[in-house]
């Protein structure tokens, strides 16, 4: 019978992954982490926003408003500033199909580092190995109207934490799913104010041994609006907030968490070259309440954004960037 160290490097991401306290609580940690430099920057501001590759994951239904013919949207963080094995990649992609909506496909990675197993009447090791997940989805947009717009995206679920050999009762520790986004965003005068909705990883609970033991997926549904304060050749100004809230009841828990985060965003834009960012996240379950700064870069057809996002108190600030193409 052996026994590893895999919860200890589980538990020590739910602390730091910036999803905040909802982490805890559910399976497939990665589901947590919004993904793109851009939103980052705006506070995670961004389900009435979407206008990239990442409307797969942040709001399908962003996805029928993208102008360009395809889309490619790149981001990489390392979670824990001071662990370089403990990171995530996330890859989007996103097609414009003439007369029939627009389609898109995304991939998640996010890696827990190496493990250490040891053996379980001593502290000695004896082995490594590395513990994972991967979510690859495929999306769908389109339009009802000339400004109403709904999407969907289904993605399958894959998180592997351990080996046969490493486990105390010598099964694999590894577990699949699949889950559903649904998403609607709505345009007024003239795309000026955006109004978007999203109900995130409805779907079957994860397990990975014990089925008794299954956590439930980050179901998670969310609201916000954009408003377009100042558009002219040179200066664009944008500001949005969005409302966060968990559909992950826990009964130990219930009474102590709201299961609520606010977003809040700006961004400024010149002459569509530089962009600066800021935003403010409140998470009172997550002891989260602070700032989040951003930049982004654009030349001809790439755009390069990082940001510099919070985590709980005492913890190092990560940054995130991104890459995307249009064309």
């Amino acid at each position: 019978m052996l026994r590893t160290k895999v919860l200890l490097g589980l538990l020590a991401l739910t602390i730091v992954l910036p999803a905040h306290a909802q982490v805890s609580i559910g399976g497939a940690q990665s589901l947590y982490i919004q993904p793109g430099a851009r939103p980052a920057g705006m506070g995670d501001c961004y389900v009435a926003v979407a206008e990239d590759a990442s409307a797969v994951s942040w709001n399908p239904a962003g996805l029928a408003f993208i102008e360009s013919e395809f889309n490619v949207t790149l981001m990489h963080t390392q979670l824990v500033p001071d662990w370089d094995d403990v990171y995530y990649e996330y890859a989007a992609y996103a097609q414009r199909i003439e007369g029939l909506g627009t389609i898109g496909a995304s991939l998640i990675y996010l890696t827990y580092g190496e493990q250490i197993a040891t053996d379980p009447d001593s502290p000695d090791p004896i082995g490594t190995f590395s513990s994972y997940e991967i979510i690859p989805s495929v999306a769908y947009g389109t339009l009802l109207t000339d400004n109403l717009a709904l999407g969907l995206n289904l993605k399958f679920v894959y998180v592997n934490l351990a080996p046969a050999q490493y486990t105390q009762d010598q099964q694999k520790g590894a577990g699949t799913t699949f889950a559903a986004d649904l998403g609607v965003l709505y345009r007024m005068w003239d795309g000026t104010l955006r109004l978007g909705g999203a109900l995130q990883h409805v779907g079957p609970r994860i397990a990975y041994i014990d089925e008794e033991q299954s956590d439930p997926l980050p179901r998670n549904l969310k609201a916000g609006a954009s408003y377009m304060l100042i558009s002219d050749e040179m200066n664009k100004l944008m500001v949005c907030a969005d409302y966060n809230k968990s559909l992950v009841i826990i009964e130990d828990i219930v009474d102590q968490s709201t299961g609520v985060i606010i977003n809040l965003g700006a961004e400024y834009r010149y002459f569509d070259l530089l962009s600066l960012r800021a935003g403010y996240v409140y998470d009172k379950d997550g002891e989260v309440k602070d700032f989040a700064f951003g930049m982004g870069l654009k030349y001809r057809n790439f755009a390069f954004d990082l940001a510099n996002v919070p985590q709980a108190e005492g913890l190092k600030r990560p940054f995130r960037f991104s890459l995307t193409a249009t064309f």
